[in-house]
């Protein structure tokens, strides 16, 4: 039987849980902060550590297969935060297609690479190749899969067309809206992602150019950054939002609302791709 390290088949395993996770979140276009990234590749990591279990008996591999399993969906729960059971299965179906992707393409460059030795035991793989060679293969998928997501979302920007819906109270206004993965503004108080209104309209209907005004309307200003720039904008949680697609398909988001003055370009709204989901 090949000797395993164990220091070696647990880092080899963060770093391919970190690249699962990080591949998926970009896919589905989620935010991931590096301490669930980092939690999420720790628990995949030691997750490897079943390949020293006993599986031999059929109570053993029943065992081995629900601990397995389960542990691939709680590695996907820690390392990427959701706010709906349904966008939680759905990302759980890309999760394990971009692991049978990496898993392809980690057993092709092993072969490619000239190494014989490769030992698979309860689901879990064990390479006896240099923790350089498993770490650039994965990077080299990662990015394959990147320049896929980046061709993929440019050609949904031409292609997918929206409008966003503002109404508070009596009044209301509906812009085009633009889908911006860039879009990762949260507010600061309640959590909930911005959808930004570059509206000169909106801007001066709320007194927003006074900022003790703007205050007293439950205003705060905060910074962002879109594919429109960056700097500091006035933000609520008034009002509600509501995206419609080209079919004519509704869906109410729930989130805060960030209003700044238009610029050069024509009034527009811009939001998460996520908030769809």
């Amino acid at each position: 039987m090949m000797k395993i390290y164990a220091d070696v088949l647990v880092i080899t395993n963060c770093i391919i849980n970190m690249i699962y996770l990080q591949t998926t979140a970009k896919l589905t276009h989620r935010r991931t902060g590096a301490v669930r990234l980092f939690l999420g590749s720790l628990f995949g990591g030691l997750l490897a550590l079943l390949i020293a279990a006993d599986g031999s008996s059929f109570i053993g591999a029943v065992i081995i297969t629900v601990v397995k399993f389960t542990g691939i969906a709680l590695t996907l729960l820690i390392g990427i935060k959701f706010k709906s059971i349904g966008s939680y299965f759905r990302c759980l179906a890309v999760f394990a297609a971009v692991r049978a992707a990496y898993t392809g393409l980690i057993i092709v460059y092993w072969q490619l690479s000239g190494s014989k030795r490769i030992y698979v035991r309860n689901y879990t793989t064990y390479f006896d190749i240099s923790l350089l060679k498993l770490t650039t293969a994965v990077i080299t998928a990662y990015i394959l899969l990147s320049l896929y997501d980046m061709v993929v979302r440019h050609f949904r920007r031409k292609t997918d067309k929206y409008e966003a819906v503002f109404r508070s109270g009596d009044y209301q206004v509906r812009l085009p809206a633009v889908a911006d993965s860039g879009n990762t503004l949260c507010d600061g108080f309640t959590g909930l992602p911005v959808v930004i209104f570059c509206c000169s309209d909106m801007y001066l209907h709320f007194g927003l150019d006074n900022f003790e005004h703007s205050a007293l309307m439950g205003f705060r200003l905060t910074p962002y950054k879109t594919i429109d720039g960056q700097g500091l904008i006035a933000v609520t949680s008034k009002g509600d939002v509501t995206i419609y697609n080209e079919k004519g398909t509704e869906r109410m988001i729930k989130c805060c609302v960030g209003i700044k003055p238009t610029d050069s370009r024509h009034s527009r709204a811009i939001f998460a791709p996520e908030l769809l989901d």
